[in-house]
């Protein structure tokens, strides 16, 4: 089989058995449509030897798969070879799941392959068929990878529907707390939560939720009862407090009224000592009556309400100190006051906290020949700081836990006069205020008293 010139012979049979493609030569006679030649490629794709199916039905050497009740590769190609013998054209088929005989050491079995399988005629010049040439392509690792990422999908689109599911019932879930949190949040407990046979995070933020409104309706009761006792207190605080304001004045005043008329009218009758333990009588009443304006202004600052407002305070400060400061004083002390930052605060009580400061610088500074009181403020974070230095007496920071307490003197009433209620009354003005008091200070070399409120107070 061959073409011979002078120069080339070129043997076809050989091309064709060589090309890389697999084709099947088959003679047009159905339903049989023997099989005439095949390319090696076909024959190594199909697992047969070429020697073994030339001359042979199409059919019989490759029927269907016997195990494969599904199986329509026959009658599919039988279907499009008649269409070509018909119609006289190529036909192209879908793509076909037709499984190939192997034999391994079991026996003869099938193996799953699929083909992209075309169809073409060879005609003559009468224009009859005289040859099919059954052309396919080994698309089984395609066809395999396309099922594999077709399942993926089709597992990762289930997935996502019951990943979808339980989003919306969880969403469900949670829009049931937020909502009971809600009521809550109102002290609204009519309602509780329940569980589900799920026993997850929402079914365990559910039980310590619902635990925990049960905690807080056994704190709301004792708040109840602690606010019932609590009224209670104020009422009798409010008669203490009426009763220390009225009741004792009278007898304060009485005894320093008669203290003074014994001076005035027996004072010519009495020797020294008489008339020095009727001025003692005198200072400690005028230091009682100190003493109970100092407890009820202490005591009225606790209840009172915040009146906030923009304060301008070194107008604040200035006033303070043509307040209590005599020409006198202003001699011997000297007053350094920056520029301070303003704030919002209740003008009466900030006022009652410098005053308290500043007074007590003066008072701790005024035995120095040269006593110096500075007041400044500084931004630190979000609060803004005040504090009032002297350079006086200071004091033992050993004893800073009694600084702040109602009562708690680190001098004696000998050294310098008070009552005790000073820096508490700061202390408690400034805690309404969301800030903080603090002290530094060494003995004989001056204290430095520190209060802080928020910006945003």
């Amino acid at each position: 089989m061959g073409i011979e010139n002078s120069d080339i012979v070129i043997d076809h049979g050989h091309i064709f058995h060589a090309a890389p493609v697999l084709f099947l030569i088959l003679k047009p006679n159905p339903p049989i449509y023997t099989i005439l030649d095949a390319t090696d490629a076909y024959c190594a794709a199909t697992q047969t030897k070429c020697s073994e199916i030339i001359n042979r039905s199409l059919f019989e050497v490759f029927p269907d798969n016997p195990a494969d009740l599904n199986a329509t590769g026959v009658s599919n190609l039988r279907t499009s070879l008649n269409t070509v013998i018909e119609k006289k054209q190529p036909h192209k088929m879908h793509i076909q799941k037709y499984d190939i005989q192997v034999t391994t050491e079991n026996g003869i079995c099938f193996e799953e392959r699929f083909w992209n399988p075309k169809n073409s005629p060879v005609l003559n010049k009468n224009n009859e068929v005289l040859y099919i040439i059954h052309q396919v392509e080994d698309v089984t690792e395609t066809v395999r990878l396309q099922n594999k990422m077709e399942a993926e999908a089709r597992n990762s689109a289930n997935e996502i529907e019951q990943k979808s599911l339980i989003i919306e019932e969880n969403d469900a879930r949670i829009n049931a707390i937020l909502n009971a949190l809600l009521k809550y949040t109102t002290l609204d407990f009519s309602e509780r939560l329940k569980t589900t046979d799920k026993r997850d995070e929402l079914d365990a933020i559910v039980v310590g939720l619902n635990a925990v409104i049960d905690e807080l309706e056994n704190y709301m009761q004792l708040l109840k009862n602690s606010n019932n006792n609590l009224e209670y207190a104020n009422k009798e605080l409010d008669s203490f407090s009426y009763s220390v304001s009225h009741d004792l004045r009278a007898p304060l005043r009485a005894i320093n009224g008669y203290s003074q008329v014994l001076l005035e009218d027996y004072g010519n009758k009495l020797d020294e000592d008489g008339k020095h333990n009727i001025n003692i009588i005198i200072k400690n009443a005028f230091k009682m009556g100190a003493l109970i304006d100092d407890l009820l202004t202490f005591s009225r600052v606790g209840k009172q309400d915040l009146k906030k407002v923009p304060l301008n305070m070194n107008n604040i400060v200035d006033s303070v100190i043509r307040e209590f400061t005599t020409q006198d004083q202003k001699s011997k002390v000297k007053f350094i006051v920056k520029d301070l930052e303003d704030i919002k605060g209740d003008n009466s009580m900030i006022k009652q906290a410098l005053t308290n400061l500043i007074s007590n610088a003066v008072k701790y500074s005024g035995k120095k020949e040269n006593a110096i009181v500075e007041i400044a403020s500084y931004k630190e974070k979000d609060n803004i700081i005040y504090y009032v230095k002297d350079n006086g007496t200071g004091f033992d920071m050993k004893y800073y836990d009694k600084l702040f307490g109602v009562f708690q003197r680190l001098h004696s009433t000998a050294e310098f006069e008070g009552t005790g209620v000073g820096l508490a009354l700061v202390q408690r003005i400034i805690k309404k205020h969301n800030g903080n008091v603090w002290a530094e200070a060494e003995v004989d070399n001056g204290a430095c008293f520190y209060f802080s409120i928020p910006i945003t107070n």
